[in-house]
């Protein structure tokens, strides 16, 4: 079977009249945006173990500040660190919500990998010969718009890491710079 069997040229101005919406629709670069997301939620998780690394490396000074008679000097070093765990935690557990966030559903598209397992190999060639150009296009729209929703929600959570990270980092270089002073 050859590619042009599929094609019906009875409706060459219906195709004409949807060519800028196809070229549109099947050219949008959305994966791009799914793999930037998790290759910045997975950075995130790998700054989180990092900055927690550097700071278990020096648990002997941390205990010893902690442990400090100064009780306003202990109080503030304590809060600090415990403010910093809870922006890792926070950035760590956003990342990964991004991360893992789940493909929301593409009711009976066929461009989408889900919908197609479904079907045996037959019944998807049926299928896809019986598709005419706007039905098509709808598919592969209905696709998209499911993709810009699960990108938009693996940046918003990204995001919201990002900006815990920022703060976080900030406090791991004090309390660092803290340690290596007094610790």
């Amino acid at each position: 079977m050859t590619g042009h069997a599929l094609i019906d040229t009875s409706s060459d101005a219906e195709v004409a009249a949807l060519a800028g919406s196809v070229r549109l629709a099947f050219f949008t670069p959305l994966h791009e945006n799914l793999s930037l997301a998790d290759r910045k939620a997975t950075f995130i998780l790998g700054t989180v173990g990092l900055l927690l690394t550097v700071l278990l490396f020096f648990l002997q000074s941390i205990v010893t500040l902690a442990r400090s008679p100064w009780a306003p000097a202990r109080i503030l070093f304590v809060a600090s660190l415990i403010i910093l765990i809870v922006l890792l935690a926070q950035a760590a557990r956003l990342a990964y919500r991004g991360f893992v966030a789940p493909f929301p559903p593409v009711p009976g598209s066929l461009a989408y990998f889900r919908n197609i397992v479904t079907l045996s190999r037959d019944a998807y060639h049926g299928a896809m010969a019986a598709l005419d150009h706007k039905a098509a296009l709808a598919a592969v729209l209905e696709y998209n718009y499911s993709c810009s929703l699960l990108s938009a929600a693996k940046f918003r959570a990204v995001n919201g890491a990002l900006r815990c990270i920022r703060v976080a980092i900030l406090l791991w270089m004090l309390l660092l710079a803290v340690i290596a002073a007094y610790g």
